[in-house]
């Protein structure tokens, strides 16, 4: 008998093929929160596979679970995955005529954008929930579509993007059924300072309502669908070489809802991220639009309150990182809202292994 040498190796990836990730770990515990006031831990795992065919191109394939879905206290890595792996992203990006273009499945109306409105970390509590995490109400759509984006030589840059949300379904995409994204962006970078603005046009918001509070747009709102058009304009400096960077964003929102007269809402949010140390230290004030409806014909622009967060990244090596600290509620409860904000403190760390 003659041993053979095998041609190929059980397990190996392509040569063109690069996989990285992360396990996050969860520990903290938010006062008056809505489904615990305990102090619970959750773990939240992902993976993220990057394979070129060409050199010039790159497919996207984003995976991840957790077992964040019960809890309250959360961060941005938190995932609600029930323990069960799951593909959060899936597309193939690819060059043409100097833009860059991306086509997929699973594509977020934010994936190919190069506009920077904020450099704002926010990586804790806040960045876990729907309405509180940066420009909430720009990003987060999800679904099959394309994106096409072009960065200049002289800073600027731009892109422009259409989500079906509703592609993998019945209603489909560009139907009338289907809820369909469009997204525009226009911004510039410069040696220390950039910003830009963005412009959504949402077919229907309540999936993203519903996420802060369970059937928020039926119980709360009384409507099953919500479109919004959106507008972010923000802009960050760094005044001492990289040291500190500061961010300021708003977002315009002009609802339109068949048969009612609603206000136009308008947030706002300031944060720091500054070098302290061997770590960044971080910190945010935001403020949290909704409305106070009035009647089932008449929605006034009113204010949930705001929050404001700090928290601190301490690196321990190139693998690891701990990141701990709080956030508070200031709900403004002196203005008939419809809800109010029910998480008013919240406390806690990660533990963040990256490979």
């Amino acid at each position: 008998l003659e041993a053979q040498t095998n041609n190929f190796e059980a397990g190996s990836f392509s040569e063109t093929t690069t996989m990285s990730g992360s396990a996050s770990f969860q520990v903290g515990a938010v006062d008056e929160g809505s489904l615990t006031q305990a102090l619970t831990t959750t773990y939240s795992y992902s993976l993220d596979l990057n394979s070129s065919f060409t050199g010039d191109d790159n497919l996207y394939v984003g995976i991840e679970t957790g077992n964040a879905g019960s809890v309250n206290f959360v961060t941005d890595d938190s995932v609600s995955g029930s323990d069960t792996l799951s593909v959060h992203s899936i597309y193939y990006q690819f060059p043409i005529g100097g833009f860059d273009v991306a086509v997929g499945p699973k594509l977020d109306n934010d994936d190919l954008m190069p506009t920077t409105i904020s450099t704002y970390s926010d990586k804790f509590f806040m960045a876990g929930y729907a309405l509180l995490e940066s420009n909430a109400y720009l990003y987060g759509y999800t679904g099959g579509g394309v994106a096409v984006s072009k960065d200049f030589d002289n800073g600027f840059n731009a892109s422009g993007s259409i989500i079906g949300t509703g592609a993998a379904t019945s209603a489909g995409i560009l139907t009338e059924e289907g809820v369909d994204i469009i997204t525009l962006s226009a911004g510039y970078d410069g040696d220390n300072f950039g910003g830009g603005i963005v412009y959504v046009d949402g077919d229907d918001y309540c999936g993203i309502v519903n996420s802060f509070i369970s059937n928020g747009c039926s119980s709360i709102l009384g409507v099953s669908s919500l479109a919004i058009d959106s507008v972010g304009i923000g802009g960050y400096w760094t005044p001492n070489e990289g040291k500190t960077t500061i961010s300021a964003t708003t977002n315009m929102l002009k609802p339109d809802v068949g048969g009612i007269e609603i206000d136009d809402i308008t947030d706002y949010q300031l944060a720091i991220d500054h070098q302290f140390f061997d770590g960044v230290l971080s910190a945010t004030w935001k403020t949290i639009p909704l409305y106070d409806v009035v009647s089932s014909t008449d929605w006034n622009m009113d204010t949930l309150g705001s929050y404001l967060e700090v928290y601190y990244t301490h690196p321990v090596n190139d693998s690891l990182d701990l990141t701990y600290g709080v956030a508070i509620a200031d709900p403004d409860t002196d203005s008939g809202d419809s809800f109010e904000l029910y998480e008013y403190t919240a406390i806690g760390a990660q533990a963040t292994f990256k490979f």
